[in-house]
C-alpha cells in the first residue's frame, strides 16, 4: 500500500472495487467506488461487449469505527453491437450486492446474526444500519432460511421432547393461541414450530417428517397433556413415552393448593389474606419436606392445625409427598410400588381433589414409571423455551407465524453460523508499583 486509496481498497475488503473518494459526513460515511473491469461479454450471444456508462446506486455496508457506512457503487452499463442480439443493454452483476437489496450481503449477514444469534429487535437493528424494517427483515429471511433449513441442523434425535408455549395472547374475539415446540433433548435444540397445541397438530407435523428419522426417536417426553399423548400415534408408538417430572409434581402441587383454596373459603368466607393462617404457609404447602428448614416444619404444622380442622389439606400435602418420593426412587421397582400405594390412597380418600389427583396418576402411570428407565425430562425443552419467550420479548408481539418460527429456529436452533476471525486478544498491563 504505497498511497492512502490502496489503503482504503485494502479496509474496504471488496474485490474487483475502486475506490474513488471517501467523505466523513456529519452523520455517516460516504464511500464512493467504482467497478474496475474493463472487458465483458454479452450473455445472450457471447460477443464482446462495448462499455456505455455508468449507473450509480447508493447501499447500507457494514459500520466503521463506530459510524454508518453509505456506498455509493458506480456499476458499469454494457452494450452488445450485434445487429441480431436481444441483449441490447445490461448492467453488471456484482457478487457483494443484492440485485435490489438496500444492504451489501455482508451487512445483510450481519444484520441477520444480530436478529437471529443475539436476539435483538429488527426495529433496533435497522436503526443501526439506517435502513427500514423490513430491508432487515429480508436479510434475515434471505441469509436465516439456509441456516435453519440446513439437513445437517439437526441430524439423528434419540430423545424428543414436546412441550407447548403461547405464542399470541388473547384479545377480544380471540382466544390465546399456541405452538407447539419439539426440541432435541440430548442436543439441547429446538427442532421445529409446530402453529397449534392439539393432536392433530403434532400428528400433522410427524406426518410430515422422515419415516426413517422418526424410527430412530427411541424416547419422547411430554407434559401431561393427553393431546400429545395421543398426538404421537400412530407415527411414534414404537419410542417410550415419558411424563415430565416436573409436571407431575406441579399436579400434585396444584392438588394442594385448590385443596387449601377451597377451605380456606368455607372458614373464613373470603380468599387468602396476608394474616390467615392457611395463606401464610401456601409456600410452605407445596414445598419439599426436605426444605424445610428451620422451622418451616412447626410453622407448616401449626398453619394445618389452626387453619385445617378436618386435616384436608394435610392428606393433599401427604399424597403430594408420596408422589414426589416415588419419583425420588432408586429403582424402577420400588418407584412402582410406591406409584401404587400413592394411587391406591388417592383414590380411597374422602376429599375430591385428590381422587382426582389418583385418577391422573392412573391414566399416567406408565409415563411416569419411564422417567427411572430412561432417565429422560423436558428439562432441556423448559430451558429452550427460555429462549423462545426471549425472541418474544424481543418482538414485542407477533403476527407472521412463519417470521416467527424462523427467528426462533435461529436463536434456539443451534445452527451453524459462519465463522469469523477471532483476533488475539489484548490484555491490559499488569500495573506497577513505585516504592
Amino acid at each position: 500500500m504505497i498511497d492512502g486509496i490502496a489503503m482504503v481498497e485494502t479496509l474496504l475488503g471488496l474485490p474487483g472495487m475502486r475506490v474513488l473518494d471517501v467523505v466523513d459526513g456529519d452523520d455517516e460515511f460516504v464511500v464512493t467506488v467504482e467497478t474496475a473491469a474493463e472487458r465483458a461479454w454479452c450473455p445472450s450471444c457471447g460477443a464482446r461487449a462495448e462499455a456505455q456508462d455508468r449507473s450509480l446506486r447508493a447501499v447500507r455496508d457494514l459500520s466503521c469505527f463506530g459510524r454508518p457506512v453509505r456506498l455509493e457503487v458506480r456499476r458499469r452499463r454494457w452494450r452488445c453491437r450485434q445487429q441480431l442480439c436481444t441483449a441490447k443493454t445490461w448492467t453488471e452483476d456484482i457478487d457483494a450486492l443484492d440485485a435490489t437489496a438496500v444492504l451489501t450481503r455482508r451487512a445483510g449477514a450481519e444484520a441477520c446474526r444480530q436478529v437471529g444469534q443475539h436476539a435483538r429487535p429488527v426495529a433496533a437493528v435497522a436503526r443501526d444500519f439506517g435502513v427500514c424494517w423490513w430491508t432487515v427483515m429480508n436479510a434475515v429471511i434471505e441469509h436465516g432460511t439456509p441456516l435453519v433449513d440446513d439437513p445437517h441442523r439437526v441430524g439423528p434425535v434419540d430423545k424428543l421432547g414436546v412441550d407447548e408455549t403461547s405464542y399470541q395472547a388473547a384479545r377480544p374475539g380471540r382466544a390465546t393461541r399456541y405452538v407447539t415446540g419439539l426440541a432435541d433433548l440430548d442436543g439441547r435444540r429446538m427442532i421445529d414450530l409446530v402453529p397449534g397445541n392439539s393432536a392433530a397438530d403434532l400428528r400433522r407435523w410427524c406426518s410430515q417428517a422422515d419415516a426413517d428419522w422418526l424410527a430412530g426417536i427411541g424416547v419422547v417426553a411430554t407434559d401431561l397433556a393427553e393431546s400429545y399423548r395421543s398426538g404421537l400415534s400412530p407415527h411414534l408408538d414404537h419410542a417410550s413415552r415419558v411424563a415430565d417430572p416436573f409436571h407431575v409434581v406441579r399436579a400434585a402441587n396444584r392438588c394442594v393448593d385448590q385443596v387449601r383454596r377451597r377451605v380456606q373459603n368455607e372458614q373464613l368466607g373470603h380468599r387468602g389474606r396476608k394474616h390467615d393462617p392457611l395463606y401464610r404457609i401456601r409456600k410452605l404447602l407445596i414445598a419439599g419436606s426436605e426444605r424445610l428448614v428451620g422451622d418451616g416444619t412447626q410453622r407448616l404444622l401449626l398453619g394445618l392445625r389452626v387453619g385445617d380442622p378436618n386435616n384436608e389439606i394435610l392428606g393433599a400435602w401427604l399424597a403430594k409427598e408420596s408422589v414426589r418420593d416415588a419419583l425420588d426412587a432408586d429403582t424402577p421397582a420400588e418407584a412402582a410400588t410406591l406409584l401404587d400405594k400413592t394411587i391406591t390412597g388417592c383414590a380411597n380418600d374422602p376429599v375430591g381433589e385428590i381422587r382426582a389427583l389418583g385418577k391422573t396418576l392412573r391414566r399416567w402411570r406408565a409415563e411416569i414409571l419411564a422417567h427411572h428407565e430412561t432417565a429422560a425430562s423436558n428439562g432441556p425443552t423448559e430451558g429452550l423455551n427460555l429462549l423462545v419467550k426471549e425472541v418474544k420479548r424481543c418482538g414485542r408481539g407477533f403476527e407472521n407465524f412463519e417470521h416467527y418460527r424462523l427467528r426462533v429456529l435461529l436463536r434456539a436452533g443451534r445452527p451453524t453460523w459462519p465463522q469469523r476471525p477471532s483476533p488475539p486478544i489484548l490484555r491490559t498491563p499488569r500495573p506497577h508499583t513505585h516504592a
